[in-house]
């Protein structure tokens, strides 16, 4: 067995690099929302079949598919994770690869990390004498609703990993750049809902109604003491509300509001602070004006986290094939990822490919204008499987 050279694979990637742009705007074109990804479960099955791989299991997790690639030696087994669902977004970008399912979009870059995987298994495949061990490719469902990742953990698929990585496309970051951090690099999330209970009445009358909008107004900006007066300044943490809803017309006192918001933290002392002091103050401040106060949190996703001794190994081997100066620290973001679920079952990174541009407006993730510098697809594929190469030569 011998190891694949740099200049090996670098031609095997610019021999797919149209394949993966063909690939990346096929499924720009048909996104599919979480837990709907039966086209894309598909082409990713019919693509690893073509490949080679030893096994492709669907309906893992749902609608996840697994991929299993065994090489010409024994050795350790390295799971590969990419993402599939797209947002419920309308597409503003003047494309002809736009978005033909009204209302639904790629605005994350997960056809992107469809195309680099699905590249990964072809050329890990066609050199699968080159490999000491196993990779398994997760294609993932539901991201976006952080509930994919589990079913296909509860189904198995880490058993005998020994470690994981994964890559997300970045816009933050310009394109032919790859970063990545030890520790916490993304956020956990945790979904709150309260509901106050007043008394509806006449817009004229108020002291004889007990206004819910007024009371859920004062928790709102009262809750938001927590993170400035409650935690460190030195451990990041946000409480955001995303939705207020009550009453029915503008004279008519609303005997009911709704809030549903997130929290986030790195730090799961942190996280259990801020969701006790949510509930204490908002139950609190209903009581101390007449009302009566709901509180429910849904425990979503733990911090996405890299192992040290991974994250090192990544860095190595990206700043093998992508030179030293386009591998940079990563900074960490207060979004959320449930790679985090496969980063507890086994020491991983989850690192990230600039696909940002140098000549034109860039635009967010998760933005109506959100698109991708097409040359990220061959630098995630480069990095991706050179550290896949790496770990099991």
């Amino acid at each position: 067995m011998s190891e694949l050279e740099n200049a090996e694979l670098k031609r095997a990637v610019d021999a797919r690099n149209e394949d993966m742009v063909t690939m990346r705007r096929d499924l720009h074109r048909n996104p599919e929302l979480s837990f709907k990804e039966h086209r894309t479960a598909g082409i990713v099955a019919d693509k690893l079949k073509e490949s080679g791989l030893d096994e492709v299991q669907t309906g893992v997790g749902k609608t996840g598919v697994l991929g299993i690639l065994r090489g010409g030696l024994p050795g350790k087994t390295l799971l590969i994770r990419a993402d599939m669902d797209a947002l419920p977004i309308l597409e503003d970008v003047d494309v002809e690869y736009k978005s033909r399912n009204a209302g639904v979009m790629h605005a994350c870059g997960h056809d992107g990390h469809v195309s680099i995987a699905l590249a990964v298994a072809s050329i890990m495949a066609e050199n699968r004498a080159k490999i000491a061990g196993t990779v398994k490719f997760a294609f993932q469902p539901a991201e976006e609703i952080v509930s994919g990742a589990k079913p296909m953990i509860d189904e198995g698929i880490m058993n005998g990993v020994d470690a994981c990585i994964g890559l997300h496309l970045g816009n933050q970051l310009e394109v032919g750049k790859v970063a990545m951090n030890a520790g916490p690099t993304m956020a956990n999330v945790d979904n709150i809902e309260i509901t106050v209970k007043g008394r509806g009445g006449h817009g004229s009358q108020p002291e004889k109604a007990i206004d819910s909008i007024a009371v859920a107004a004062y928790v709102v900006t009262t809750i938001q003491t927590i993170v400035s007066r409650e935690i460190a300044p030195s451990e990041p943490a946000v409480i955001t509300f995303g939705t207020i809803n009550g009453g029915f017309v503008s004279n008519v006192i609303a005997p009911e509001v709704k809030l549903t918001g997130t929290v986030r933290s790195y730090n799961s002392e942190v996280r259990d602070l801020m969701i006790r002091r949510i509930e204490e103050i908002a139950t609190g401040v209903a009581r101390s004006m007449r009302c009566e106060l709901k509180f429910d949190v849904t425990y979503s996703c733990p911090a996405v986290v890299n192992d040290a001794a991974m994250s090192d190994f990544v860095r190595q081997s990206a700043i093998r094939i992508m030179g030293e100066d386009n591998v940079v620290p990563l900074k960490p973001i207060m979004g959320s990822d449930d790679m985090a679920l496969f980063l507890k079952a086994a020491p991983g990174c989850y690192f990230v490919a600039g696909s940002g541009s140098t000549t034109r407006e860039t635009f967010p993730h998760h933005h109506p204008r959100f698109d991708i510098e097409e040359g990220s697809l061959a630098v995630g594929v480069k990095t991706m499987a050179r550290t896949a190469f790496d770990y099991l030569s």
